[in-house]
Order: structure tokens, then C-alpha cells, then sequence
């Protein structure tokens, strides 16, 4: 049987045996992502201020240090070399939370999604996809960044004899936890972008949520439940899981990761969900 058939004078194509796939989604997905200008000159900024940053507040930490009453009362208080090596992570979350933006909403603003969604009518496929390949990117990247910001960092506070090393109690873990921390915000992105279809509405929602509204927990008295509504939200809950030393008033490591990932997975159900019942 020829490909095409006349039917009243006109071509009619027969298809093919090919379909969609979830492999054919995420490679269709990869190539997007990484050739989109601005989510690769963003990625790369978040490497930026992962690095940057890292480095940049263990200099300035070491040379504080290298007073020796300074030095001395930061040491007595808990230094935490590894979290001086780090800060960059926190600075980073901005970035990364704006990609995941940016690869869900940025495709409503300019009407690629319908495209998209022609191709694979379920949606979720899709969506599912996007998650992948932006949960891969930020995870390889963001991995390689901090390990270059704590060996970096580490190597100007060995200077002053308070420097960390890999094999350290905690170190991995907090490495890891800030890997963790910048995945569960760009996925965090992900879903406010697909809930709202609007980029600056969703990065400045984003971003409210991550360092506004804690500020404004602070101001909650505990009869109101302020200290429980401050360990548990979204931006807070990770916190213990991102240092070496303890963080009083945030929940432990396992707990926190737990409800850290429960508030990613509600915010991205709650993007599948506005995805599935509403239109294009």
C-alpha cells in the first residue's frame, strides 16, 4: 500500500507506524531546553552565582578571619566553613526557580504550547517530560557548581587552619541538600508556571514565596501557630538539610527533606491539574 491515496483528486496520507513516546517527549524536551537563548544564558548565571558568590563570601570570610579576636569569637560561636562556601546556592534558588518558569510559561506567552500539545494531546506526557529534563539539567549542573564552590571556598579558609573537607561528618549531606534545594525550586517553578501561564506573575510568586513570606512568618506570634507555620513552609523546610551545623528553630534533615518534597509534588499536581482542565 502506497503512503498516499487519491481520494477526489486530493492526497490523503495513510500515517505512519510511529508514535509518540516518552523518550521521543524528553528528547523533543532536551532539545528545546537547550535552545531556548534565555534558559541557557540563565543556567549559566545560576552556575555564576553558585561559583561566584561561593568563593567570593569565603574570601571575604577568610579575611575576617585572619584577625585573630574575629577569628577567635567566630570560632567559639559554631563557624560553619562549609555553609561560607555555599551561600551562592541560596542566591541560585532565584535563578533556577525562574527557569522552571520560564520552560512551561514562557512556551504559553509566545503559543509554542499548542504545538506541543498537538503532538501529544494527553498533556501530561508532555508536562512529565519538561519536569525531566529540567530536574537532569539543574541536577547536573547545579552539582558540579557546588562541589567547584565548596573546593574553592574550602581552599581560602585552609588558609586561616578552619577549612572543611569532603570527608568531614555532614559535608556530603549538605552538599547534596543545597543539589536538592535548587531541583525542588526549579520543579517548584515548573508547576506555579504551568498554574498560571504567566512568567512574571509565576517568577514573582515564586520568589515571594521563597524570601518575602518567611520574613513575614517572623512577625506571626506563636498563638497563632507562627513558629510551626515558619519550620514547615515551603522555603524554610530544607533548611537543616542545606548546612553542616544545626539550625535551631527549622525542622531536622529527614523531615524537612520529606516536606520539602511534599510541597514540590502538591505544586506540580496542582500545574498537571490546571493543565488537564483548562484550555489552551
Amino acid at each position: 500500500m502506497s503512503a498516499a491515496t487519491e481520494v477526489q483528486g486530493f492526497p490523503q496520507y495513510a500515517g505512519t507506524r510511529y508514535r509518540v513516546t516518552f523518550g521521543g517527549l524528553v528528547r523533543s524536551e532536551w532539545i528545546k531546553f537547550w535552545s531556548v537563548r534565555s534558559v541557557v544564558v540563565t543556567m549559566a548565571a545560576a552556575v555564576v552565582a553558585i561559583v561566584g558568590l561561593g568563593v567570593l563570601i569565603a574570601w571575604g570570610t577568610a579575611t575576617t578571619l585572619a584577625d585573630p579576636q574575629t577569628g577567635a569569637a567566630m570560632t567559639a560561636q559554631g563557624f560553619d566553613a562549609t555553609a561560607a562556601s555555599l551561600q551562592g546556592a541560596q542566591m541560585a534558588t532565584l535563578i533556577v526557580a525562574a527557569v522552571g518558569v520560564i520552560v512551561i510559561a514562557g512556551e504559553f506567552s509566545t503559543g509554542m504550547v499548542r504545538t506541543t500539545f498537538v503532538t501529544a494531546p494527553g498533556r501530561l506526557g508532555a508536562y512529565a517530560a519538561k519536569a525531566v529534563v529540567l530536574a537532569v539539567s539543574v541536577a547536573v549542573l547545579s552539582a558540579v557548581a557546588v562541589l567547584v564552590a565548596f573546593l574553592a571556598g574550602q581552599a581560602l579558609l585552609d588558609r586561616e587552619g578552619v577549612g572543611a573537607s569532603l570527608g568531614d561528618d555532614g559535608v556530603l549531606r549538605a552538599l547534596a541538600g543545597n543539589v536538592a534545594m535548587l531541583v525542588g525550586v526549579a520543579l517548584a517553578g515548573l508547576g506555579v508556571g504551568a498554574l498560571l501561564r504567566n512568567t512574571a506573575g509565576a517568577v514573582c510568586t515564586v520568589l515571594a514565596a521563597i524570601f518575602v513570606v518567611p520574613l513575614l512568618l517572623m512577625l506571626l506570634p506563636e498563638s497563632w501557630g507562627g513558629d510551626t507555620i515558619r519550620e514547615y513552609w515551603f522555603s524554610n523546610a530544607v533548611m537543616s538539610a542545606t548546612a553542616v551545623a544545626e539550625q535551631p528553630g527549622y525542622l531536622d534533615v529527614a523531615p524537612g527533606l520529606a516536606v520539602f518534597a511534599a510541597w514540590v509534588v502538591v505544586l506540580l499536581g496542582l500545574g498537571a491539574l490546571s493543565l488537564k482542565s483548562r484550555d489552551v
